[in-house]
């Protein structure tokens, strides 16, 4: 666990290099928001099997007055993608890697909405740190080095990954690693953001998914505009807590969170019957967003319907009926991964970020004259008729990107964790030890977790949480710490902020002096 305290500016990431950068762009009389596009660029580079320029950012923002808006930062599914296409190709399932599961990379807009409506200094001047690390070089995280090693084994000759690429890619902790045709894009995404999906960059994105059979088209790129909005609000627990709304799982957290009010915590945050809580809690959580979430135009009701009084008794009446809660699951669902970062400044901005590439290394598709990866979030869509989230032309999936805002009296949290579809469970439970059992912020991200996973009903339990068994429910331990969600959570109280990262992961909190 590292920790960092500040009156000054505050920056908390997955990597050294990507918090230094951001307090870096604080100390010099940058915002919030302008540290959030140094530090998001900076992870594109450092950690990008984690996220990229080939993937998706969303953020909560609040601004010094105390209002917070939603940077929405993702991409639809190509035109030409549709699932009568995907049949036609052999596809009974949406596939998880390869050209069809690549949606309109929304990570680049993003950062520039955000930066036009809400920053300060210059962009090329925030860009300029992570071309200077890409193109000078870096030594690889343990986290990166892993996945590299673990791409190497999958991919070879005529994969969708260069082999300049492939070779590039760092399997030891401490190798360097560097990329001249990353540096390169991010050299003209300073002169222009614009230029990813108007330029050569652009072209070269549209040539390497047709080189594979794909059908994302120079039009679904230079049509992208990310979105900017309002955060879902609930309040419960004495907090209002504030979450991302759809095509998010934002909501998800919230209906999680609503139980704080509903349903009595056991005395022990360590005790088995903690355990089955969450059990009973999650599956009519995830029913709902499952059969509800997906790209809100396409939606039959809004994010705010969703909290609806009625929607939450049905929630507590399915909490409290044994037979609902211990359901059978919705079925097999890969996982994911992203990385997540909150920033501070003495203003009274914050920011939370995340940003994904979805799986590690997204599609498993590079372009090779940028060196970077593009994602496989279509991966999450269904081939299923009738289904909310049924791939269709144009339409952005669920996402299971999302981070939280909580204004507790007088302090206020930020939270956010890497952890795909478990991200709600996460956020839940590192809240709840808050909450319920009075930890501090630096215990509750370090205590040990449980989740339960949403398509086949197991639970994985990290060591320290006590031994115990559920019905019909597959039983898995992990040691403690163990890759269950990276989380950071940032405190303001005042004028002190205070900040934890995951010993989970790599990254530091680096406060200003």
């Amino acid at each position: 666990m590292a920790s960092a305290f500040s009156k000054r500016g505050m920056v908390a990431s997955e990597h050294p290099l990507a918090s230094y950068v951001g307090a870096r762009v604080l100390e010099g009389g940058g915002s919030a928001v302008d540290a959030s596009v140094a530090v998001a660029m900076t992870l594109s580079v450092v950690l990008p099997h984690l996220g990229g320029i080939g993937g998706d950012f969303f953020a909560l923002v609040r601004t010094p007055n105390g209002d917070t808006v939603f940077i929405d930062g993702s991409g639809p599914s190509p035109r030409g993608l549709t699932a009568d296409l995907l049949r036609a190709r052999g596809y009974s399932s949406m596939p998880i890697h390869g050209p069809h599961t690549v949606t309109v990379p929304g990570f680049i807009d993003a950062l520039r909405l955000m930066w036009e409506k809400l920053g300060s200094t210059e962009w090329r001047e925030l860009v300029e740190p992570a071309r200077r690390i890409a193109s000078e070089g870096f030594p690889a995280s343990r986290s990166f080095a892993r996945a590299s090693s673990s791409l190497k084994s999958l991919e070879g000759p005529g994969s969708g990954v260069p082999g300049d690429l492939l070779g590039a890619l760092p399997t030891r902790a401490g190798e360097e690693a560097r990329f001249p045709g990353l540096a390169r894009a991010l050299g003209e995404i300073a002169e222009d953001p614009r230029s990813f999906y108007e330029g050569p960059i652009a072209e070269s994105i549209v040539e390497a998914l047709a080189g594979h059979g794909g059908v994302l088209g120079l039009e679904d790129l230079r049509s992208y505009r990310a979105g900017l909005g309002a955060p879902l609000r609930l309040d419960a627990a004495g907090c209002s807590f504030l979450e991302m709304p759809p095509p998010t799982q934002g909501v998800s957290t919230l209906h999680m969170l609503y139980s704080l009010d509903r349903v009595e915590a056991p005395p022990n945050p360590k005790s088995w019957e903690r355990v089955r809580l969450l059990y009973s809690l999650s599956l009519p959580v995830y029913r709902l967003r499952d059969s509800y979430v997906t790209d809100p135009s396409f939606m039959e009701v809004s994010g705010s319907d969703l909290l609806s009084q009625e929607i939450l008794q049905y929630l507590e009446e399915s909490w409290k009926s044994p037979g609902l809660s211990s359901a059978a699951p919705l079925g097999s669902r890969p996982g994911g991964d992203t990385t997540f970062f909150a920033v501070a400044d003495s203003e009274g901005g914050l920011v939370a970020g995340i940003m994904s590439l979805f799986h590690p290394f997204g599609s498993r598709i590079a372009v090779p004259r940028y060196q970077f990866f593009l994602n496989n979030r279509g991966s999450s869509f269904t081939l299923e008729r009738g289904h909310a989230n049924r791939l269709e032309s144009g339409k952005r999936t669920l996402h299971t990107l999302s981070a939280v805002i909580a204004d507790c009296g007088d302090e206020t949290l930020v939270v956010g964790t890497s952890g795909g579809h478990y991200r709600p469970q996460i956020h839940y439970w590192i809240l709840s030890n808050m909450l319920a059992y009075n930890m501090s912020p630096a215990e509750s991200v370090y205590w040990p977790r449980a989740l339960v996973d949403p398509g086949t009903g197991a639970v994985t339990v990290e060591e320290g949480i006590e031994h115990g068994t559920l019905e019909d429910a597959e039983i898995r331990r992990l040691p403690h710490p163990s890759r269950t969600g990276v989380a950071a959570i940032l405190k303001v109280r005042g004028r002190v902020l205070e900040a934890h990262t995951d010993l989970r992961g790599d990254g530091i909190p680096v406060g200003l002096p």
